[in-house]
């Protein structure tokens, strides 16, 4: 089970090897299972294999028509003039969010899980997150492409959004607790067996809610 690495891992400022189809460092279909398993966990649009201490050029994204996909070996081919400023984070420096320019458009080449080679177009955030993860596979992190004062407001900012992220995540296990709950009532009220006592809500969940 792959794990996030620290953030001042030394595996997130070098260069991933390329992966070899001939000879496989590893299973490629394993290696994207558990790079999937670690992006659903901690959620975000892509997940590169370094940022779990994986050396090889292997990354993966949240896509609309195929769910999450892996990209090995990917290498930006054509880049758009038009640029586009927008506020990025990384799962390897949580609460961390820094407005940066980046191409607004892309077209970059990669291999499959199955070793075929395919070129694709994107833009707007698809392409915004090929270009970080692909930044994470050549060693480059995403605040080396900031400036000193930008940085240095992410960081002074760094403790409020960890309290809001960690409020929502509250929020949310109390929202799927609730469905949990209702979906037991639901299903005992299918069997027959009544759903007396199945709506309440646990007393902390309750207070956290307001």
């Amino acid at each position: 089970m792959y794990e996030l690495v620290e953030e001042a891992s030394k595996v997130l400022r070098n260069p991933t090897v390329p992966f070899d189809f001939e000879n496989p460092q590893v299973d490629p279909k394993e290696l994207i299972e558990g790079l999937i398993n670690v992006l659903e966990k901690n959620g975000g649009i892509g997940l590169s294999a370094n940022q779990v201490g994986v050396d090889l050029s292997v990354f993966v994204m949240r896509t609309q028509d195929e769910g999450i996909v892996g990209f090995f070996n990917p290498e930006i081919t054509q880049i758009s003039q038009e640029t586009e400023l927008m506020k990025e984070g990384c799962l390897s420096f949580p609460d961390l969010y820094i407005m940066l320019k980046r191409p607004k458009a892309i077209v970059f080449d990669y291999q499959t899980t199955d070793g075929e080679e395919r070129s694709l177009s994107l833009e707007g955030i698809g392409a915004r997150c090929v270009q970080h993860e692909i930044d994470h596979l050549n060693g480059i992190i995403f605040l080396q492409r900031a400036s000193q004062l930008k940085i240095e407001r992410a960081l002074k900012a760094r403790p409020k959004e960890k309290a809001r992220r960690v409020d929502y995540e509250k929020r949310r296990a109390i929202a799927e607790e609730i469905r949990r709950l209702q979906s037991d009532s639901d299903s005992r009220s299918d069997n027959g067996q009544g759903s007396e006592g199945t709506n309440t809500v646990p007393q902390d969940a309750s207070a956290s809610s307001k």
